[in-house]
């Protein structure tokens, strides 16, 4: 998803309920997975320039990226389960208060 497409959504409020329908969550949740995806960092113009010079061997080239690839699915996996983890507690709370309340 490019970042033109995450900013389109999040100013599109049934985009953004379609988004959290497709996805089986909240649109609360929905709207914080999308904003933490337009701040994932960028790999400076430099750095890509470092990499990706003809000085690098194919070998050095293929580890910066499998460990860009590696830290990227890391973090997102960890935010994702947070929010997962999060809305379950959220519904936990809710049905402990409707089971007390009866």
């Amino acid at each position: 998803m490019g970042k033109k497409v995450i900013r389109d959504t999040l100013e599109n409020e049934e985009r953004l309920k379609t988004f959290a329908v497709l996805n089986e969550m909240t649109v609360e949740a929905a709207r914080e997975i999308l904003q933490r995806l337009l701040e994932r960092p960028e790999i400076s113009d430099e750095v890509n320039k470092y990499v990706f010079s003809e000085d690098r061997s194919d070998e050095f080239r293929g580890y910066v990226a499998g460990d860009e690839k590696g830290y990227q699915r890391g973090h997102e996996t960890g935010f994702f389960k947070g929010v997962l983890l999060g809305a379950l507690a959220g519904a936990g709370a809710v049905a402990a208060y409707v089971v007390g309340k009866k």
